[in-house]
């Protein structure tokens, strides 16, 4: 049976539109048979990497460090496919899952290769190869901020040959962090559903899936119009407690 690894790098937890598009595109994935499971970053207990290369020197493929990482390297080992689910935040991922990701370097080897013109550390002898896809939503109705996030994970995925995914949705705000079936936003839950069963079945999207996740969730300036009112308002209102 597949099995498929999601790690949520919001803040919000599970009360996030990063867990409502979680859903779904995880229900598609169960529907193709996988089995699968959620880990939310923020509850967990992980440091920062210290640089030290003890994973690569003092203990080979297990961090020195005895914090939850121990077990989510084993996790992230033996999973066929895991996802990477984060808001934007200033044009990268969350610093939770930065972190996190920065602690698989146990996964590597430390001796360096060179294929195609690029230098890069080659996994570990007898860790398995999982696919990568990426899941991610900004606060901005603009496509165009997701560019430096989705460069840094075709460089983790060597130039993109290991990244089934990469689902990007500007305006995620409009998704009131929550997961409804039905409503005003079935075609994009039909459409992660889709996905996860695809990226399953046949280890990427189809034409026609990555076609309605493009669809965007609001116009671009009725959301910037909508969204500067209610800080307005919000602000408004806090002042008015100041006093």
């Amino acid at each position: 049976m597949t099995s498929v690894l999601a790690l949520n790098g919001s803040p919000r937890g599970e009360r996030s539109n990063t867990q409502a598009l979680l859903d779904p595109f995880l229900e598609g994935a169960r529907s193709a048979g996988a089995e699968t499971e959620t880990l939310v970053v923020r509850d967990l207990d992980i440091g920062f990497c210290k640089g030290c290369f003890g994973c690569w020197t003092s203990t080979p493929g297990r961090c020195v460090q005895e914090d939850d990482m121990v077990w989510v390297l084993d996790k992230l080992a033996a999973s066929d496919h895991v996802v990477y689910a984060t808001p934007l935040y200033h044009f990268g991922m969350t610093a939770l899952l930065k972190r996190l990701l920065e602690r698989t370097l146990p996964l590597l080897d430390p001796h360096l290769v060179r294929r195609g013109g690029t230098t890069f550390h080659p996994v570990r002898d007898g860790t398995k190869r999982y696919r990568w896809t990426l899941i991610a939503n900004a606060g901005f109705p603009d496509l165009v901020h997701f560019g430096p996030l989705v460069e840094q994970f075709r460089h983790l995925t060597g130039g993109g040959r290991g990244l089934a995914a990469a689902i990007l949705i500007p305006g995620g705000e409009t998704l009131g962090r929550r997961y409804t079936p039905g409503g005003p936003f079935e075609w994009l839950w039909s459409a992660l559903r889709r996905a996860g069963e695809e990226v399953v079945r046949q280890g990427r999207l189809s034409p026609e899936t990555e076609s309605a996740l493009a669809r965007p969730l609001v116009d671009p300036e009725t959301y910037v119009e909508t969204a500067n009112r209610s800080w307005d308002a919000l602000l408004g209102s806090r002042a008015v407690k100041a006093e």
